[in-house]
């Protein structure tokens, strides 16, 4: 009787992680992503991811990929126009790339 009982409770089990074989797939930008039509939604940054973006069936988690010169740049271009300094307004985008989860 306990044999069956446990042999019902695995089956019942949803699958461990590790018994998943893992895919992979190409990063999205995630403004390709918002004119598809996916919307953001928030996660705990335990992975370091910055944000979601899901359509309702498929999840994507978004990461900065950021570089020091263009955070500097910014920077310096932000303080300029805060100081009434700034001539030039152009500043790098800032890189957000997101990666499909299964």
């Amino acid at each position: 009787m306990k044999r069956l009982v446990w042999t019902l409770l695995a089956a019942a089990l949803p699958l461990s992680a590790s018994a998943l074989e893992i895919g992979e797939s190409e990063y999205v930008f995630s403004s390709d992503l918002a004119k598809r039509g996916f919307v953001p939604f928030a996660v705990s940054s335990t992975i370091g991811a910055s944000f979601g973006m899901t359509d309702g069936k498929t999840l994507y988690l978004c990461f900065s990929v950021d570089q020091p010169t263009e955070q500097m740049r910014r920077r310096k271009t932000l303080i300029a126009e805060v100081a009434g300094q700034s001539p030039d307004r152009t500043v790098p985008n800032i890189p957000v790339v997101c990666v499909l989860t299964q």
